[in-house]
């Protein structure tokens, strides 16, 4: 298949937001300068221009730039599986999470966008953590059974 090359009016700005499973603080330091790297090498061989890249501990900003034939979709998908698999086993800690990108993300167009609308809209999509650990035993309620009018086995 051949590729064409668009011309620059014809590029679409694609803002993406997605984070690692369990959102885990694990993009800081070498990891995440080395998925700078990555997400600039993938740029190359799929062909879109990173416009922004902001990686945060817990979060990946990326707005990009790409022709009009290149599905969002694809991208995202390309990047974060290039981008797991190098991390994974250039850092072993990594490994330790079962996955290390989650299956969702946010993909907005438009070049008016800044980075804080579309972190604010990917916190909105994301559903409420459960607390780590067991859920606690509640107490049972002994007013309950008197207000329904519930009889002790002596009282027949």
């Amino acid at each position: 298949m051949e590729k064409h090359n668009s011309p620059p009016e014809w590029q679409i700005t694609y803002h993406f937001v997605w984070g690692p499973m369990r959102a885990k603080s694990c993009l800081t330091g070498e990891v995440a300068r080395r998925l700078e790297a990555l997400i600039a090498e993938k740029a190359r061989e799929q062909e879109f221009q990173p416009v922004t890249l902001v990686v945060l501990p817990d979060r990946v900003y990326l707005a990009a730039s790409a022709p009009p034939t290149l599905a969002p979709h694809s991208i995202v998908c390309q990047v974060k599986a290039y981008t797991s698999r190098i991390l994974r086993d250039e850092f072993p800690e990594l490994t330790r999470i079962p996955s290390l990108w989650t299956r969702a993300y946010l993909v907005m167009a438009g070049e008016q966008l800044d980075p804080e609308e579309v972190f604010r809209r990917f916190e909105a999509t994301q559903q409420p953590r459960r607390p780590r650990g067991r859920p606690r035993k509640t107490q049972p309620s002994f007013d309950s059974c008197e207000e329904a009018g519930a009889q002790t086995p002596g009282d027949a």
